[in-house]
């Protein structure tokens, strides 16, 4: 099973930000964009890799465990950007902001955690809250500044999912395997 933890978006952001990407489909052909789906779009935590059942199944109860100390998080979206950089785009993101900053943090170090216990995919380098729009082709894109804005949306997120991951032909199909409440107890 390919699985991995993200903080999901309400249905309505979801919307707001598919309409948004739409509008981005004419200044982006050049750089032939793999667009996110809008059922799709969430913010990755961590991406644990294939897992035998027997460690999704011990995963799901550190997870239980890992969500219980953080808090629920603020949300809000902010500029268009690239990832890793602007000379050699791959990745068309919106950012966003997280508050309070250090229980995410912790989070996010709780899971890395995990999947070490597990045997699970490690991901060393810092993490970035970053919403994914598109997956580049070609390096060659628009100046974002000359861009229409993202939507700017806030929202609350009391839980984070997880994800399982099969790839097919057309791209990814996400499912939510379980959910986990962020109550900060």
């Amino acid at each position: 099973m390919r699985l991995f933890a993200s903080l999901p978006f309400p249905p309505q952001a979801q919307e707001q930000i598919a309409h948004y990407s739409r509008a981005l489909v004419p200044a982006f052909s050049r750089a032939h964009p793999s667009w996110v789906p809008q059922e799709n779009l969430h913010l990755t935590l961590h991406f644990f890799g294939e897992l035998e059942i027997k460690a999704a199944t011990t995963l799901q109860v550190l997870l239980e465990e890992s969500a219980r100390p953080c808090p629920p998080l603020q949300l809000t979206t902010g500029k268009l950007s690239v990832l890793p950089s602007p000379r050699a785009p791959r990745v068309l993101y919106i950012s966003t902001e997280i508050q309070p900053t250090e229980p995410l943090a912790e989070l996010v170090d709780r899971l890395r955690d995990v999947a070490s216990r597990i045997g699970a995919e490690i991901d060393s380098r810092p993490w970035k809250a970053h919403l994914t729009l598109a997956r580049l082709k070609t390096p060659l894109i628009p100046e974002l500044s000359s861009l229409p804005a993202p939507p700017a949306l806030a929202f609350t997120i009391d839980s984070f999912a997880l994800m399982q991951s099969k790839l097919g032909r057309s791209g990814a199909i996400y499912s939510c395997l379980s959910l986990y409440t962020l109550s900060g107890k």
